[in-house]
């Protein structure tokens, strides 16, 4: 069998980890990820603002959205400010302010194509793309990975490229996922049948995946974005 670099080993259960030149991501509890109505309240913000409205005050968002208490909407912004999507000035009623994003999605480093082995390399670079253009409706879902390996070229997916993921998501079977399989992470096709589920390598030279403890997806692929060479 052939080996890939690359792959991330894991076994803490921190969200992000960016304290060396190597880390572990687990992007299946992520902190910053917003609920219905959290999003829902964050969008009516961002309406308003692209509008040229002044921001809301907690009644107004208690009216758009029917709660029958402020608390409601005062919890729900207090929750986007902890998750870094607002700023609030304290003692205006209109005090909500939007934190701009930097353009772009995450490329949060490399993913093995290959066998779960090693850990993963990060970069701090931004893929300056629009999810939404990729049926990625919420752009904090959204993530991008390059590739090492080529255990999925049956899938058009080669050394060098760039995946786009959705997290959360829910992978359907002959969905390609990023998935952390017994404590390393690894791109593969996820599979589901007979109420099992196992990750099919796209290259004869690979073996399926089969869990012996767990398995987690931590991102589905919506998109391959291939940079052609000069």
């Amino acid at each position: 069998m052939r080996r890939d670099p690359g792959t991330m080993a894991t076994g803490a259960k921190s969200v992000l980890d960016l304290r060396g030149p190597r880390c572990t991501i687990h992007l299946f509890s992520m902190a910053t990820e917003l609920t219905v109505a959290q999003r829902e309240v964050l969008h009516f913000l961002e309406d308003r603002s692209e509008k040229g409205e002044p921001s809301p005050t907690y009644r107004e968002i208690c009216k758009r959205f029917g709660y029958r208490s402020t608390k409601a909407a005062f919890d729900h912004v207090v929750a986007l400010e902890r998750k870094g999507r607002v700023t609030r000035e304290r003692g205006r009623s209109r005090g909500l302010r939007l934190v701009r994003r930097s353009a772009g999605i995450p490329l949060l480093g490399s993913i093995a194509a290959g066998r779960p082995e090693e850990a993963l390399t990060t970069t701090g670079e931004r893929l300056n793309v629009d999810p939404t253009f990729y049926g990625i409706r919420d752009r904090s879902r959204a993530f991008a990975l390059r590739v090492t390996g080529d255990s999925m070229i049956g899938r058009q997916i080669f050394e060098g490229d760039i995946v786009l993921l959705e997290h959360p998501a829910d992978p359907r079977d002959g969905d390609i996922v990023v998935a952390l399989i017994d404590n390393k992470s690894t791109l593969k096709t996820f599979v589901h049948k007979e109420g099992k589920v196992w990750l099919r390598a796209e290259n004869p030279l690979y073996p399926e995946l089969t869990p012996v403890l767990d398995l987690q997806v931590q991102g589905v692929v919506r998109a391959v974005i291939r940079l052609m060479k000069q």
